[in-house]
């Protein structure tokens, strides 16, 4: 009876071990995604991701709003309707938050230094001329020779010297009733500046500031007996006239303003007169 029960239980046990290996094996095999529990229906897929709804940052916006941060909404009117709320319009120009300055002409300085007369492009000239001067003392006409020199800025301004001696000795009483030979010389800067200038012809006003003397010739002893020192201002208005590229030819009238120390000779009145000055002009123009 025993050999018969242990028989049994040894069959038993051969039948069981096969279904034990299955089962294990299955319990260790990862799961079938397309069957079911039962291992024979497909499982539904999964659903794909919603795509992320961003924003890209606004490079465009001025440096004090975050880049981050979205553009503020603007009211755009619609053709037929009222305002439309959308984003702003197009990226300003500057990325300074500071307003743009308003437009119109720039005002300069109230107080300037101003321009130099003679600078880097300005045309400077020179020129130099005897001067043949008619001229009256009291009733007494007279001739004058002298010389002018100047230098010319601009074609327009002039600066320089100018001198005359009377040439002809001109007859004067003295305060005892006496007659004598009277002789004057003066000299002084000159200042001129050219009015007008049409081709060829120019109009200029100028003045000569400057002082000289005068004396009483005694033709016996041929010397001075009385002198004085005078001062003299000669303004004149003067036509200008180019013969050449070098030469000019110019025409003047004025006034002798002359004022002379206390002297027994003439009074200031005779010493002063109209004059009318011949004049030609060597230089670079």
């Amino acid at each position: 009876m025993a050999p018969r029960v242990l028989a049994l239980l040894a069959a038993l046990a051969l039948l069981s071990a096969p279904a034990s290996a299955s089962a294990a094996r299955s319990a260790q095999a990862p799961p079938n995604p397309h069957t079911s529990s039962s291992g024979s229906a497909e499982l539904a897929p999964m659903p794909q991701p919603a795509p992320i709804q961003a924003t890209p940052p606004d490079l465009t916006q001025p440096a004090s709003v975050p880049a981050w941060q979205p553009p503020a909404p603007t009211s755009v009117a619609g053709p037929a309707g009222p305002a439309v709320t959308g984003p702003s319009g197009p990226a300003p120009a500057t990325m300074s938050s500071k307003p743009a300055a308003q437009s119109g002409p720039k005002r300069g300085p109230l107080w300037t230094e101003g321009k130099p007369l003679i600078g880097r492009d300005s045309k400077v000239g020179a020129y130099i001329a005897p001067t043949f001067k008619l001229t009256g003392f009291g009733r007494s006409p007279g001739l004058m020779l002298g010389a002018d020199f100047a230098v010319i800025v601009n074609e327009r301004f002039m600066f320089g010297a100018a001198g005359s001696a009377l040439a002809t000795p001109l007859p004067a009483q003295r305060s005892d009733g006496r007659t004598f030979n009277m002789r004057t010389q003066y000299a002084g800067v000159t200042l001129a500046v050219a009015l007008l200038q049409v081709r060829f012809f120019s109009l200029q006003v100028g003045a000569l500031i400057g002082g000289g003397r005068v004396c009483l010739n005694d033709e016996r002893l041929d010397r001075c007996v009385n002198r004085a020192a005078m001062f003299v201002a000669e303004p004149e208005l003067g036509m200008s006239f180019a013969l050449t590229r070098v030469l000019r030819l110019v025409l003047s009238g004025g006034y002798r303003f002359a004022v002379a120390q206390p002297w027994s000779g003439p009074s200031d009145r005779i010493l002063g007169g109209l004059t009318g000055t011949l004049a030609l002009r060597l230089g670079k123009f």
